[in-house]
């Protein structure tokens, strides 16, 4: 415990003697401060819906919703008229439309596809799903759909399993061991590479993996998280843990090991299913497994009675809010002070990631480089560094060799990080771009320019 303790301090006292040390001949360095400010940056945060069914979803709905801060959006997607046969074209078109509805609106969906809705917490019992095959093939039918849409698929969640698509009370028997597995390797091909599938029930997960998988480790599991949808609303979260104990504890330290290589999000419930119910509502609960379990999203509008409401009234809501997810903080900035055009330059970037949870998905770091006099801008990928490293909790020091495009004009340029989206088709879009935990600093030159979607350093790069 008292090495604890004693490791903050040591780091403080590393990161002292390093600002201490003289900047190297021909580097400039600059530092950031912090802000509490709650920023709406991509895929992580509080979530609102995108209708009951997103090929309802319109576009003023979409807008309105990024206009009021969300940045991620629950995509429930029903197939209840087709649990017989295969999906029309009509019904895929449709979808198709939907996530054009969310890149229009510079959002990011969560969808989750389901034969059946209950109208209840305890009327569930005769939902209906599909046949297996049926439901393999609907998935290879996605298949092409997924691919196309990625760029604004931010988590997808497994579904298509008995009521609600959460993987309990299946009327065909597909949570069986050899079903369910079948299905988690049909989403996991029709799912591209790079994004992340998510299931309800950490026992399977243990069953596909007994190890929690580590970062990127090739694996199928790697690929997976965990929603958990009744996050902190009874002992075992209305049945997504073991009732025994022992079982549960194990499942819930899974979990949270889990959560280093994939991503948990959650939303709250109504434990009226479960017979003495013993809901943890306060404040220390949610900021204790919140940041255990690498709480990423959330619900915003469910179940707000018991959990919202009262992390409002005892004042950690805006905490919750600003610590889902990653929060990446710029802490120092060393560059080179002079580049010749087509030559290198050198780059030093410290970062803490304040946040809940590491960034799941590609982003890129770009330095962009802005002529004092013509305005003109001069994007260079710093392919070296990569924000998924920036782990929760954690100060992490990256560094780069940038080359200036050959024919770049002489003259001195204004140095901004900007941190766009992975995905090609939305990387110039800035409404993708994360904004950085950063205060502006007018005597310091130091600001978010929304245009360009990255942050002025305040710092000065001659090239000649």
């Amino acid at each position: 415990m008292m090495m604890k303790r004693l490791l903050p301090l040591a780091l403080l006292l590393g990161f002292a003697a390093q600002a201490s040390l003289p900047l190297p001949a021909g580097m400039v360095e600059t530092t950031f401060r912090a802000t509490a400010e709650e920023i709406a940056n991509p895929e992580r945060g509080m979530y609102v819906w995108a209708a009951d069914n997103l090929v309802a979803w319109t576009q003023q709905q979409a807008d309105a919703q990024f206009r009021a801060g969300y940045r991620i959006v629950y995509a429930p997607v029903r197939l209840d008229a087709y649990a017989g046969g295969p999906l029309p074209e009509i019904l895929l078109a449709g979808l198709s439309e939907g996530f054009a509805t969310a890149r229009r609106a510079g959002l990011k969906l969560i969808p989750r596809f389901l034969y059946n809705y209950p109208a209840g917490e305890t009327g569930y019992q005769a939902a209906q799903d599909a046949p297996l095959d049926r439901v393999v093939g609907h998935i290879g039918q996605l298949k092409p759909v997924l691919a196309a849409n990625a760029d604004v698929i931010a988590y997808l969640q497994a579904g298509f399993v008995g009521a609600w698509g959460e993987w309990h009370t299946s009327s065909n028997n597909l949570t069986l061991p050899a079903a369910r597995t079948r299905i988690r390797d049909a989403l996991l091909d029709a799912l591209p590479p790079d994004r992340f599938l998510q299931v309800r029930y950490p026992p399977y997960l243990m069953a596909w993996a007994p190890q929690a998988p580590r970062w990127r480790d090739g694996s199928a599991a790697s690929r997976i998280g965990v929603h958990n949808d009744c996050f902190m609303a009874s002992r075992t979260d209305v049945g997504t843990y073991s009732d025994d104990a022992a079982t549960r504890q194990r499942e819930r330290d899974y979990v949270a090991a889990l959560s280093a290589a994939a991503p948990f999000g959650a939303e709250t419930c109504n434990p009226a299913d479960e017979a003495s119910p013993t809901p943890r509502t306060h404040c220390d609960d949610i900021l204790r497994e919140g940041r255990r379990f690498g709480l990423t999203y959330l619900n915003d509008t469910y179940y707000r009675f018991l959990f919202h409401t009262r992390w409002e009234a005892q004042g950690c809501m805006a905490e919750v809010k600003r610590s889902m997810g990653y929060r990446f903080e710029l802490m120092t900035l060393r560059h080179s002070a002079t580049v010749a055009a087509g030559r290198s330059g050198e780059l030093a970037l410290t970062v803490r990631n304040s946040g809940w949870a590491r960034a799941f998905n590609p982003r890129g770091v770009l330095l962009l480089l802005k002529h004092r006099d013509t305005g003109a801008v001069v994007r260079i990928a710093l392919a070296s560094i990569d924000p998924r490293d920036w782990l929760p909790g954690v100060v992490s020091n990256a560094t780069a060799r940038f080359t200036v495009p050959g024919g770049t004009p002489a003259g001195a340029y204004e140095v901004l990080l900007a941190l766009p989206d992975g995905a090609p088709a939305l990387a110039g879009d800035v409404r993708y771009s994360v904004r950085p935990a950063n205060a502006e600093d007018p005597a310091r030159s130091q600001a978010w320019e929304e245009k360009l979607g990255a942050f002025h350093a305040g710092t000065t790069l001659r090239i000649h």
